[in-house]
């Protein structure tokens, strides 16, 4: 079953990058920045290059060193939230977001209920406590869930900005409470006294994937969204 569950979270982090490379070159031709193929590519070829970096330093045993000091594992998600920060800080993005349907940032948060499916199958494989999954403490699969739902609203009903909002900052809320319950049940001195084994599946490889791209990427999508919103609410009081 074990197989499986990483075919699984393998398949689903290469299908994400697809879809993000593609989204990413047609929301670049928009703006005139370069042909579709060709930031398609680039965005593709970096993404890949990362999650590359990323089965190397799992596969050579170096994350799941959990009693060094500093611990290694941090180092994936601080990387990727950086990239987070320096893409939204950089002056191109501000026309990447303008040109961008207000419905695609929240459609691509669908991609929740695959992650949330891996955490459940490993649990179910002995491979994770039950805490980070929804039978647990872990509710983000209703993001992923209600995404759809809300991305139809805004492009065919036109939702307004400030619900849009109010479900980014409850989705962000949900990814905290998530990140928080995942960290606390690694191990080390921020484990709690939770039940069960401590969780050592971001050590490995594809689970690392999800510390660091898939989690950082619903963090930045619900940014990007409610950047979105924000400029609208603003275009409205003009």
């Amino acid at each position: 079953m074990l197989n499986w569950i990483y075919a699984w979270l393998a398949v689903l982090t290469i299908l994400v990058t697809v879809v993000v490379s593609i989204a990413a070159g047609k929301i670049a031709g928009r703006v005139g920045q370069s042909s579709v193929g060709a930031f398609a590519t680039a965005v593709a070829l970096a993404i890949f290059a990362w999650l590359a970096v990323m089965a190397a330093l799992a596969r050579s045993g170096f994350l799941s060193v959990w009693d060094s000091r500093p611990p290694h594992f941090p180092l994936v998600p601080l990387i990727a939230l950086s990239a987070v920060v320096l893409i939204h800080r950089s002056k191109l993005f501000g026309r990447l977001m303008a040109a961008t349907p207000l419905h695609w940032p929240v459609a691509m948060q669908t991609f929740r209920i695959g992650v949330e499916l891996a955490f459940w199958g490993l649990f179910l494989a002995g491979g994770a406590p039950a805490q980070v999954t929804f039978e647990g403490r872990n509710f983000d699969v209703l993001v992923g869930l209600t995404a759809p739902l809300v991305a139809l609203a805004i492009a065919r009903f036109n939702l307004g900005p400030r619900a849009v909002i109010g479900w980014n900052v409850l989705g962000l809320a949900i990814l905290s409470n998530t990140i928080f319950t995942t960290l606390s049940s690694l191990p080390g001195p921020a484990h709690l006294n939770w039940p069960g084994a401590p969780f050592t599946a971001f050590g490995y490889w594809p689970f690392v994937w999800i510390p660091g791209l898939l989690a950082p990427l619903a963090i930045f999508l619900h940014f990007f969204s409610i950047r979105q919103q924000l400029a609208v609410l603003r275009r409205g009081k003009a």
